[in-house]
């Protein structure tokens, strides 16, 4: 809904790739927000944002940032509240995964996993909510997850499962604790998503595996996301937090 989000500076982490990071930034920028778009690509970032501006009146910028990288994130923070102002809106998106069966598993993958999918995201989340809550503005926070903890990281998927656990757990943390300061924080949580470049270009054979599960005979897809984490993010959604939204198709129910 166009200038819903008025005012409002949202940072979205992720975002250069051609997938939900992207897309929500995107839908953001066009409901009033101004977009710190990030992503530890630099050439991709700036041309996201670019085009996320030229759509949108100019209400996105572009910041290199590694979520894996924690003095990137006090720098990039930091930065935006020094030249933009407090962060309201926060879009923990970035992901990284390294599949391997537990027996071989390489603790540098391990380590890099957990750091880009629940210590990036950690951090994160203290500073804009520190942000937050000192410039006594209302926030939100949206965590960008999956089922695969559901499943325990049915096959080889173990270390990406456990880190968003972990960060459903931070959700629910970041809601109980910003609560009190006008902060809401939700998840987001998806399984196969139509429409990126992981399930449509890499790995096809999801869509085969995953549509047969689904009561409604359908996959999510990228619109599916967009549209719920708006909602999420929006007054409209004033009374909810601490929740972990499914946005499967049902499929999170077979499991």
């Amino acid at each position: 809904m166009a200038d819903e989000l008025a005012g409002r500076i949202a940072l979205v982490t992720g975002a250069a790739g051609d997938g939900i990071g992207k897309a929500l930034a995107m839908r953001l920028a066009a409901d009033g927000a101004t977009v710190v778009v990030t992503d530890s690509h630099p050439r991709r970032v700036v041309a996201a944002a670019e085009a996320i501006a030229e759509v949108n009146g100019g209400r996105a910028v572009a910041k290199q940032l590694d979520v894996g990288d924690r003095e990137q994130i006090v720098e990039v923070a930091s930065w935006v509240r020094n030249e933009m102002g407090p962060i309201s809106i926060l879009v923990n998106n970035a992901a990284y995964n390294v599949l391997g069966p537990i027996f071989d598993y390489d603790p540098a993958d391990w380590d890099r996993v957990l750091s880009v999918n629940l210590s990036g995201p950690w951090m994160l989340s203290k500073l804009a909510m520190t942000q937050m809550r000192d410039a006594k503005v209302p926030g939100v926070i949206l965590n960008i997850s999956t089922y695969a903890p559901d499943v325990g990281g049915e096959g080889i998927e173990a270390p990406y499962a456990v880190s968003k656990g972990g960060l459903n757990v931070l959700t629910r943390s970041c809601a109980h604790e910003g609560g009190p300061y006008g902060i809401r924080a939700n998840t987001l949580s998806m399984g196969v998503v139509t429409g990126t470049r992981f399930v449509d270009a890499l790995h096809p054979e999801l869509k085969e595996s995953e549509l047969p599960k689904s009561p409604l005979g359908r996959l999510a897809n990228v619109t599916d996301i967009v549209e719920a984490g708006a909602f999420l993010i929006s007054d409209r959604a004033a009374s909810i937090t601490g929740e972990i939204v499914n946005v499967a198709a049902g499929i999170h129910m077979r499991y």
